[in-house]
């Protein structure tokens, strides 16, 4: 019979955060993050970090998105990419940065596991999993900024419009996203009146219905028909990274 010392210790019975990354590590290395990760919460439009601020902790995302902005001299921000359950926002800690030029805003209410930069780079040097999993969502992360970069440049407010909702569904629960034509003129880098346009042209066509701050998607395939090849540019990128 084992002595009291010799066992193994107890596998733990606590339920893994939604994360994607945090969910599918081996139990050896999730034990290791686990102790240091703390629950927190955002509302809407709430900052996660600010441009050039050191980056102090990494948030790895059970629900909500994280909309990544990149920010002009003159205060005007755009949407360059998106975060959600699939990876975390402040991973370029990881990649050897102390600071980034970009400003992560909660997108709708979130929650994510906080982890000091300090100890998850500790986990992430050692090769594991977690840092495999985390190039891996970096990988993606540049093929979804890459694609946005191309899609604002070539194809319609309402083909962009389709793509941005779809993504935006793809990392929330329900067919219902508390949005305001004001935040999506933001995110889009055009005029208000613009995504009022480009909306109203797919409620008309039965795909979406918006009333206030809320947008409601109808019709999730013909949003993708409306939508450009690049939705599922990135969509098949990120499938294949998890």
């Amino acid at each position: 019979m084992l002595s009291q010392s010799q066992r193994p210790p107890p596998m733990t019975t606590e339920p893994r955060p939604a994360n994607k990354i945090l969910s599918a590590l081996p139990h050896e290395e999730y034990e290791q993050l686990r102790p240091k990760l703390r629950d927190v919460h955002f509302k809407i439009g709430e900052i996660i970090y600010q441009p050039e601020e050191a980056i102090e902790s990494v948030y790895f995302i059970n629900r909500g998105i994280c909309s990544w902005l990149a920010t002009l001299e003159d205060g005007n921000t755009v949407e360059a990419g998106m975060i959600g359950p699939e990876g975390g926002a402040g991973v370029p800690v990881l990649l050897g940065a102390s600071s980034t030029p970009n400003q992560g805003l909660a997108q709708a209410d979130l929650l994510a596991s906080r982890i000091s930069s300090r100890d998850v780079l500790t986990e992430f040097r050692k090769g594991g999993e977690l840092n495999r999993m985390i190039l891996r969502f970096v990988h993606s992360m540049f093929t979804q900024v890459a694609q946005t970069a191309a899609c604002n440049r070539l194809h319609t407010l309402d083909q962009r419009l389709a793509r941005w909702l779809l993504m935006t569904h793809d990392r929330t629960i329900g067919d219902s996203c508390p949005l305001t034509q004001e935040f999506l003129s933001r995110m889009l880098g055009v005029r208000r009146a613009g995504v009022s346009v480009a909306a109203n042209s797919l409620r008309q066509n039965g795909l979406i219905d918006y009333h206030r701050s809320d947008i409601r998607i109808l019709d999730r395939k013909g949003l993708e028909d409306a939508a450009c090849e690049c939705y599922e540019i990135v969509r098949q990128e990120y499938d294949e990274s998890h």
